[in-house]
């Protein structure tokens, strides 16, 4: 079988047997690894980990999508995939000598909601989900991070994608030329990205998240190369990449392509439908600039310094914006947006437009008067602030611009709470998290007219599920002590049984072995087996009688348990398309029809109901 490889430091792991759990004696990290079940399997990935640890990320996602095409049920390869998609590269904690994530490609969508770490949780086992778990809640910490310090970046302009140095450690071409194309923009006024320049204040620091707020933000991105490796290397197509990505995502952005010394065909074939400048053409750098004066739609007097001031909104601005709001009160999302849009394109710099654009995303009439009952929010929502509208209404904006935002933020905030916690209803199932509900209902108090009725029902259930658990412990002990009992039991049964029929075979033979001649000897002996078989089968009933007993005390114990699951699952109502189930030591109860069964089950095998989480794993 193919070597598999430690996925934190690349060093070669020994798996003992199917384990799907290996420690590297390298690293001394604990990890998951794919099922030995088939070589092919194996070899792909060791590819895929390969490329990965080259910080080629779209190519090993490749090898890791073929993987999935191939074995659907292989949770390494969707956790492969998780760690593609935010560009996880582990290196040495300098504090501790450990493997810790670093992160190349942040996302505003959280790792715990990634489509392919679902697919990680379904096809895991209980042993090896608590692994992936904790794995991509470290994730999810950094890119938390990464995100808090890239929303304090001011907006770019540009992006500027170039190769630094090349294989010898030297300045590359490319950078020359970007540095110019940096020179003549910033002389025009444009804020852009130039890692050279922008960067050099932050050594000793993480990179990402400074990359990640530039790529987000520029409208426009400069891929600058004289080499088609030079434009494939990791770091370079990281970048351009990822603006592709958000250019596919619906985002209005241009890339376009600089080369220099190259055919326009030798270039990423990504780049083949993209208008591309040749560097080496005379007045190239004055189309270029024309070309982007067009993107933004002013002209380079327009543009101004980097620290742009607020424009006054003039008469015809103010008719648009009334058009806007109008539209906005009869919910007309789309002509409201569009009236905003012709405020911005009359004043790129009016906060009050992007405050009305902000408004018409999230489904709100009037910042007065925000239902949040009718607030819809993005697909890809990760905070308030983290919308693009609303940072740049916030930048724009004066004192009552950022009140009225800091509403809308409180709004969106509440009803986060309020949606999650609704869900979280229909799979509660402890007193602890009632407690949890009840509060996260006081919050939205203000805000939701029935959050006043679901605090007093989780107040209630708090109460049920209290005594609940007071009796589900107690039952469970009995169980556990009448199975010890039972079990006992039946071992001394047995135990008897093969004691008293061997004394019993004995004395039979021995009987037997005596002479009729001697036929009162022969008689008393017979008299002795006689005996013994009357204590065995007068004991054996008695041990039965026993036995039935303790049964029937056993499954009364079983019955009270399942009733008691059955009650807690009638009185919060759920769905039926999925339960939790109860712990009962190393085992779980159906809800639904009071099954014991093993834990780690997706469905009950008695009813059939779908399992909505083992509370076990």
């Amino acid at each position: 079988m193919a070597i598999i490889k430690c996925k934190m430091c690349g060093g070669d792991l020994n798996v003992a047997g199917d384990s799907q759990i290996a420690v590297c004696e390298y690293c001394g990290t604990q990890q998951t690894v794919p099922k030995q079940d088939n070589e092919k399997k194996l070899t792909l990935f060791a590819r895929a980990n390969r490329l990965r640890f080259s910080c080629e990320f779209d190519k090993a996602a490749g090898v890791y999508d073929s993987i999935v095409a191939e074995f659907p049920e292989e949770p390494e390869a969707y956790w492969g995939l998780v760690l593609c998609k935010y560009g996880i590269e582990y290196v040495d904690d300098p504090a501790t000598g450990k493997k810790v994530p670093t992160c190349h490609r942040s996302s505003f969508d959280s790792v715990l909601e990634d489509a392919n770490f679902e697919l990680v949780m379904e096809y895991s086992d209980v042993v090896t989900r608590k692994i992936y778990r904790e794995e991509a809640k470290a994730i999810e910490e950094l890119r938390r991070g990464i995100i808090e310090v890239s929303s304090r970046e001011e907006p770019y302009d540009i992006f500027i994608c170039y190769k630094e140095t090349d294989e010898n450690g030297q300045r590359t071409l490319d950078s020359v030329l970007a540095q110019d194309l940096y020179d003549a923009l910033t002389e025009k006024g444009y804020r852009v990205f130039f890692s050279r320049i922008t960067l050099e204040d932050k050594l000793g620091q993480e990179y990402e998240p400074y990359i990640f707020a530039a790529l987000n933000s520029a409208r426009v991105m400069l891929a600058v190369g004289t080499d088609y490796e030079y434009y494939n290397a990791p770091w370079v197509k990281n970048e351009w990449s990822r603006y592709l990505q958000l250019i596919a995502a619906g985002q209005k952005k241009s890339l376009i392509p600089c080369y220099k010394n190259i055919d326009a065909y030798d270039m990423p074939k990504e780049f083949a439908k993209l208008q591309a400048q040749d560097l080496g053409k005379v007045g190239v750098t004055q189309d270029l600039l024309r070309g982007i004066e067009k993107l933004f739609g002013k002209s380079n007097e327009q543009k101004g310094a980097q620290s742009p001031t607020p424009i006054a909104a003039s008469p015809n601005t103010d008719a648009l914006l009334r058009r806007g709001h109008l539209f906005l009160e009869d919910k007309d999302w789309e002509n409201a947006d569009t009236y905003f849009d012709k405020v911005l394109d009359l004043d790129p710099e009016c906060a009050e437009a992007y405050l009305g654009k902000l408004l018409a995303q999230l489904r709100i009439t009037s910042v007065n008067n925000i239902s949040c009952d009718e607030i819809i929010l993005p697909d890809d929502f990760g905070t308030a602030e983290e919308l693009g509208y609303y940072k740049k209404a916030s930048r724009f904006g004066d004192s009552q611009i950022k009140q009225s935002l800091q509403k809308v933020k409180t709004a969106v905030e509440v009803k986060v709470v309020y949606d999650a916690a609704c869900k979280k209803m229909k799979t509660a199932q402890t007193s602890d998290e009632f407690r949890q509900l009840a509060d996260s209902f006081r919050q939205a108090e203000a805000f939701y007219r029935d959050a006043k009725n679901l605090i007093t029902e989780c107040t209630q259930m708090l109460e049920v599920f209290r005594e609940n658990e007071k009796r589900y412990s107690i039952l469970a002990e009995q169980l556990a002590k009448q199975t010890e009992e039972l079990g006992l039991l039946q071992n001394e049964a047995r135990e008897f049984e093969k004691t008293t029929r061997d004394e019993m075979q004995s004395t039979q033979e021995a009987c037997d072995e005596i002479p009729f001649f001697r036929l009162k000897e022969r008689q008393q002996k017979q008299k002795e087996a006689d005996a013994l078989k009357q204590k065995l089968y007068a004991q054996c009933a008695e041990y039965a009688k026993k036995i039935s007993i303790l049964n029937e005390q056993r499954q009364d114990t079983q019955k009270e348990i399942s009733a008691l699951a059955k009650k807690n699952y009638l009185s919060k109502n759920h769905a039926l398309d999925g339960v939790v189930p109860s712990k009962l030591g190393d085992q779980i109860v159906c809800p639904l029809c009071g099954s014991i069964q093993p834990s780690g089950r997706k469905k009950c095998f008695d009813c059939g109901v779908e399992f909505v989480s083992d509370i076990t794993g």
